[in-house]
Formats: C-alpha cells, structure tokens, sequence
C-alpha cells in the first residue's frame, strides 16, 4: 500500500512503500487528549493535496509535534491487511471516492475514530439523497427535480418549475459538472453524460453565494461573487482558475440555525453550507463535508484543535 509521511510541504512529500508500526501506546495529556507523538491517519484524495486544506490541518498537528500519515486511498490495499490502520489514533478525511469512503468503514470497523464519519460523509456524498434529507427536514431550498435529462426537459414545464434551472450531476463537488440552462429548449438538446441529473431552480439572490464553515459547533461566513453569475450574465462555473475573493462577515441568526440543523441532519463535524440571500430569507444549496475553510481565520488550528478534542471524545466513549 502506498503511505506519505508528511514531514514536509506539499510539494516535497515522498512517496515510499512502507510498514506503519509504533511500539507502546500515544502519550496522553492529564485531560485525556493525546500528547506529543500521538499519531494521525490523513486520508485524502490527490487532488486536495495542492489545496490549503487538508495540508494546512496536517501542519498544525505536526507543529504540535504529532505524526501525520497520509493515506492514499487510491492505493492498493489487501483485505485484511490492517498494517495501515493498525497504530492510528484518528483519522481524518477529505474526499468522497468510493474507495476513501470504504477505507473509512475498514477505519471504523477496527475501532479507530474518524473526521467525518463514513455515514456522514455518505450522506452528502448524492446530491439527490441529500436534496430528499432537505425536503424531509424542511430546509429551505431552492425547488429540485430528479430525472433523466431527457424526460426533465417537458416533466419541468409541467410541474410548473421556473427557468434558468442549475443542473447538477448527482456525484460531484467543487461545481464539476455543473450547468446553467436557460429554457426547455436548451434542455431538449443538451448531452448529459449520466442517467438522470439534479435540476435545481436557479436563485439569484444579490449576487453573492455566503460559505458558511462549520468546525463542530463554530461558525464563520464568508462571502463572494457568485459562481454561476448574476442574473442576465448567467455563466458557467470556471473549468480551472482561482475562486472569486471571499470576504468574512458576521454570521448571521438564520445562517448559524440552519448550520445547526444540517450539522444534526448529517452528522457532520466539520462542513460547510452553501448559501443564498433570497427576499424570502437564507436558502440552502447544498452541503459539503471537510471543505477548504477559505477565508477562515486560524482555519489549521481551528481544525487541528478539534480533531484532537474528537480523539479525545472517542477514546474516553471507548473507556466507558
């Protein structure tokens, strides 16, 4: 299987083929939490590892004189083998492939706490599971149809919904495969890749889409340009590129009500909720588990202090 240290920036981390091993157990500070040389599990996707997160969190526990392994869950692993998972204290994770999501069940099977937990990082993992945990909780949302593209294309006029619509792959984060469509016409002969897709009525809002950042029961917004434009300048989002600068603002009450009922809804530790600003109050678009904390302040040690209270947390629920 292949593991990463990481003893170094991003673009020094080194690959190698080797065996996690620790004799004795992690030292332990007098409140239970783990001390210097306690060890972490990172189990992230590639693509994150150039991103401020989860490298920034990685930096903060090892500055605090924690190991850090990187987990690479697009290696090979033997069922059975638990050498990677065997001496971890935690792990924690970002990403949403099948095969991270199965590496944090094996994770939890064995007894090892993880941030977030397999089932809440399912939970949002499909969009349209996540669109019908909405409906059920009543979570203000803009209105969202479920078919094959083919079928939507007259099923939306007929149930009355309004255009542009945002269709949305059911899989997908980081605005991947999104698209804005102006009318039924550009539905009918459109090309969608999958079965079915997601179509979300799009919110204009002001303008501004608010990130709200959640690290357990902490809160931040910030705000920035929408991706997908104002109205009458409608876009797609950008294929590759910085994000719009994004500014902190005050939370708002409705925002922080809201974090709190999605936190709960999915069991979430550490998320972010995509939101709107409506003449009608805050809609929600969707929610992500472990995003990047942009504009966050002290986001690393925000992250690496509530890691270390979770292992804490799980390891005084595994004593009692």
């Amino acid at each position: 299987m292949t593991i990463r240290n990481v003893n170094a920036s991003p673009g020094q981390l080194v690959a190698s083929r080797t065996r996690i091993s620790r004799s004795g157990e992690p030292g332990r500070e007098p409140n239970g939490a783990p001390s210097r040389g306690a060890r972490f599990g990172l189990l992230a996707e590639p693509r994150y590892l150039v991103q401020a997160q989860p490298m920034g969190l990685a930096a903060a526990l090892r500055a605090r004189g924690h190991v850090v392994t990187l987990l690479d869950p697009e290696a090979v692993y033997r069922l059975g083998d638990e050498r990677w998972v065997r001496d971890l204290d935690a792990v924690v994770a970002r990403g949403r492939s099948w095969q991270l999501l199965c590496l944090l069940s094996w994770a939890e099977a064995r007894g090892v706490p993880t941030v977030n937990r397999h089932a809440s990082v399912a939970a949002v993992h499909n969009k349209a599971e996540m669109g019908s945990q909405f409906a059920a909780a009543g979570i203000p949302t803009p209105r969202t149809f479920l078919g094959p593209v083919p079928l939507l294309a007259a099923g939306l006029s007929d149930l009355g919904a309004n255009f542009p619509i945002v269709l949305k792959p059911l899989f997908g984060d980081n605005a991947r495969g999104i698209r804005v469509v102006r009318d039924p016409a550009e539905l009918r002969s459109l090309e969608w890749p999958e079965p079915v897709a997601l179509a979300q009525e799009f919110v204009a809002g002001d303008g501004y889409e608010r990130k709200v950042y959640g690290v357990g029961d902490h809160l931040w917004t910030v705000r920035r340009r929408c991706l997908l434009g104002e109205p009458g300048t409608l876009g797609e989002p950008p294929a590759s590129g910085e994000p719009p600068p994004s500014e902190p603002v005050p939370v708002l009450p409705e925002e922080r009500e809201l974090a709190r009922r999605c936190r709960r809804l999915f069991g979430l530790e550490l998320y972010g909720l995509d939101c709107i600003q409506t003449p009608r109050g805050t809609v929600v678009l969707e929610v992500n588990e472990f995003p990047n904390y942009t504009g966050v302040p002290d986001a690393s040690e925000r992250l690496a202090d509530h890691v270390l209270s979770s292992a804490r947390a799980a390891r005084e629920w595994a004593r009692s």
